[in-house]
């Protein structure tokens, strides 16, 4: 069990950087291997600039701590030889970002140090490797991160004094300032994302026995405290390994995605904050019937992509949430087992699809290989790995149902239509036309208050929703209770 609970910590640091890449008219869903040779590789992270995308990769066939890199190409191509950095890390290896000019990795080296290099978007080392910070704890994987914004970057590690500190740097690689020190107790476990005015830094407290608090500190992207350490996730349960946090521009607030523990059972939870660090709702991502562990999440402007590992059935699942929580569609398989290796994987959302990445893992949680799959927004279109496919039109279950008053309805598009969404009593009678209309791709919501064309209210009972285009007709049933 010490080694389940030593992999739990690694994709907290797996920071997928969201940037854009071209518009693409091939949206098949299709993995693709990485670094699956002899050699015992595993992967912490991932992100699309320009051209070309690059995949941060621990180990190659000298030594399973070299610090290497491989570009990719949309939609399944290794593009040139692995890159080598020429140095040695620890466990899980580097993390990477994007600054528009050139890809940044970190790393953790067995002295301490955290160190970084600049790669171009030909492949290229730009300049030689340099030390950001020292004394760096090297007790457990999850422990460093960073993060890109407009000309700075954020990189965060904790020291050997327990604590977790930030240093801001630029382009260039110049320091930005000293160091600041974020957590007023013992941190692990680092997630980190930017609002447009301030980061917000996630960790979880580190105490004698199981962690079970989750903390948060806003920063500044001039590098300063914003407020102070804020409790996140309390309560009598156990909340290791933060390992997703994204952010909603249109919404303004955080999800924080997590696994909590009780006796053995551990469940994926999300969790709501608002750009002032006030908690809200909590959903449940997956419960602990499945075994998750290892959640990550991105977000493509209209909704969410949550990944997960199951022990269950050995797989790497996925599915959307809308910004309110909503789970859109069945969870479905984005990896596989392979050889009797399981898949634990990040993702990041690129402008045109989610990229994911997984790490196929041994009984041992070692001699891993690494693979990585496009994910249309609509959804997974087709999976070599025989995991159940999602259609590219889409007609959501309403939520709340039942509902009282108001509820939601949301349709999934993969390109313009002429869309016709209307609402019908349990006679076929038609009660209201909610959509009639061209649309363009992408999600839609819309909202129905119960009310016929004219405006009045309905009684209660039973509906039907009707989405119809061209050929294609979808239909669900709901219930009005007031």
């Amino acid at each position: 069990m010490k080694k389940v609970f030593f992999i739990l910590t690694i994709m907290i640091i797996f920071s997928l950087t969201v940037t854009t890449i071209k518009a693409q008219t091939n949206t098949k869903s299709v993995e693709f291997p990485i670094a699956d040779g002899p050699d015992s590789t595993f992967s912490a992270g991932a992100v699309f600039g320009g051209e070309n995308g690059i995949v941060v990769i621990l180990g190659d066939t000298l030594s399973q701590y070299n610090i290497t890199a491989q570009l990719i190409g949309y939609p399944d191509s290794l593009i040139g030889n692995r890159i080598s950095v020429g140095r040695q890390g620890t466990f899980p290896g580097p993390i990477v970002a994007f600054d528009e000019t050139n890809y940044f990795l970190i790393w953790r080296e067995s002295n301490g140090d955290i160190n970084g290099q600049f790669i171009s978007t030909l492949g290229n080392l730009v300049g030689t490797y340099f030390t950001i910070g020292t004394n760096a704890s090297i007790e457990s994987p999850g422990l460093y991160n960073l993060c890109f914004v407009d000309t700075t970057y954020l990189v965060v590690f904790v020291k050997v004094d327990g604590y977790l500190y930030g240093q801001r740097m630029n382009k260039s690689g110049d320091l930005l300032g000293g160091q600041i020190q974020i957590s007023s107790n013992y941190a692990r476990e680092i997630s980190l994302a930017y609002d447009g005015t301030n980061y917000l830094v996630v960790w979880v407290k580190r105490i004698t026995e199981r962690d079970k608090d989750i903390y948060g500190q806003f920063v500044s992207n001039t590098g300063s405290l914003v407020g102070s350490n804020f409790l996140i996730d309390g309560g009598p349960y156990f909340s290791d390994n933060p390992a997703g946090l994204a952010f909603d521009s249109t919404n303004s607030r955080y999800l924080l995605c997590y696994p909590e523990s009780n006796d053995s059972q551990t469940s994926i939870l999300g969790r709501f904050i608002t750009t002032s660090g006030t908690i809200e709702e909590t959903i449940t991502i997956c419960d602990s019937t499945m075994q998750p562990f290892c959640p990550s999440v991105s977000f493509d402007n209209n909704n969410y992509l949550i990944t997960w590992t199951q022990f269950s059935n050995s797989t790497l699942m996925g599915r959307f949430w809308t910004p309110s929580g909503i789970p859109l569609g069945e969870p479905f398989v984005i990896f596989n087992s392979l050889n009797d290796k399981v898949p634990i994987g990040g993702h990041a959302f690129l402008g045109d699809y989610f990229l994911v990445v997984g790490s196929r893992l041994d009984s041992n949680f070692t001699n891993g290989d690494v693979y990585g799959m496009f994910i249309s927004q609509s959804g997974v279109e087709e999976n070599k790995n025989n995991g159940p496919v999602i259609t590219d039109l889409i007609l959501q279950q309403n939520a709340p149902n039942p509902f009282n008053s108001t509820t939601s309805i949301q349709y999934v598009l993969p390109k313009n239509y002429f869309v016709q969404l209307a609402i019908y009593n349990i006679s076929g009678q038609l009660v209201r036309t909610l959509v009639k209309g061209k649309k363009c791709a992408g999600t839609h919501t819309v909202i129905w208050k119960g009310r016929d064309d004219s405006g009045g209210s309905i009684s209660n009972g039973i509906y039907f929703y009707c989405l119809e285009i061209d050929d294609f007709i979808s239909t669900k049933k709901m219930l009005l209770m007031k």
